[in-house]
């Protein structure tokens, strides 16, 4: 699966990202509603660079976490860093052929993950978390939906690039509207859903303007060959940036925090 952000210093962006108040997880795992039990086991569904993994070993020593990540690298830097937790184990793992046993876990989390992956995959990859999910089992899924679309006002050229992206792109920055769908056609129930909407001014402006730019250059690659040159991709970050400081900016977009169960006994692995 292409993770489009994809670089060497990505592990460090993903630790320095989850310290801003819009991946504030602590506060995600509040509102979610869901308790880890003594003895559970707990899946980190793409845990990035493994930090909400350790948080729940440290959170919960006698519940079992484990992280998954498509990215060896990720995975090695996050062994070493939570050495010193017994209850903790990470593993490079695709989200659409798991290699975990049936009815594995108790609770998954999956954050800011299914934005990232194709249409084609998304369904396959929840397929196979529903089926290493215990009966009556939880899973939570949380995304933004409209990050970088929902800003006024854009340059043409922005715009064109926006509306590109959204109809074009391999990814869908639009994914939280249709969590409670794909859970749904996934199979899970008791399906509920919130949103926080994130406002683009004050202390949250100031850390989208520290936020961005890391991300845009993760993603030039990309960006350089989608528009067709790195001059293009070098234009739309500047631009976009510009557009920051604008003072009648409007930039905003919503945080769906999804909970769900599993309610079948066995969800069989998705045929190949």
């Amino acid at each position: 699966m292409p993770y489009v952000l994809e670089a060497k210093t990505e592990f460090e962006r993903l630790e320095q990202q989850s310290s801003f108040s819009k991946y504030d997880y602590e506060k995600e795992f509040s509102r979610s509603g869901i308790i880890i039990e003594s003895g559970q086991r707990v899946l980190d569904a793409g845990c990035g660079s493994g930090i909400v993994s350790r948080y729940f070993a440290k959170m919960y020593p006698k519940a079992m976490v484990t992280g998954c990540d498509i990215s060896d690298e990720r995975i090695e830097r996050a062994r070493q860093e939570a050495a010193d937790l017994p209850n903790l184990d990470f593993q490079v793992q695709d989200l659409s052929h798991l290699a975990f046993e049936n009815e594995s876990f108790n609770l998954i989390f999956c954050r800011y993950v299914l934005q990232h992956l194709p249409q084609k995959i998304r369904h396959p990859a929840l397929i196979e978390l529903a089926r290493c999910l215990k009966p009556r089992g939880q899973i939570c899924v949380i995304d933004f939906d409209g990050p970088f679309y929902n800003i006024y006002p854009q340059t043409e050229f922005i715009a064109d690039v926006l509306q590109k992206l959204e109809t074009e792109a391999p990814f869908d920055l639009r994914v939280g509207r249709k969590l409670p769908h794909l859970l749904h056609t996934a199979g899970f129930k008791e399906i509920h859903w919130q949103i926080e909407t994130i406002e683009g001014r004050g202390k949250i402006l100031d850390d989208e303007k520290q936020l961005i730019p890391p991300k845009i250059d993760h993603a030039m690659p990309f960006l350089s060959e989608f528009l067709g040159s790195i001059a293009l991709a070098q234009r739309f970050k500047n631009e976009y940036l510009g557009l920051l400081n604008q003072p009648d900016l409007v930039l905003f977009y919503n945080k769906f925090i999804v909970t769900a169960k599993k309610t079948t006994a066995v969800t069989l692995r998705l045929m190949k």
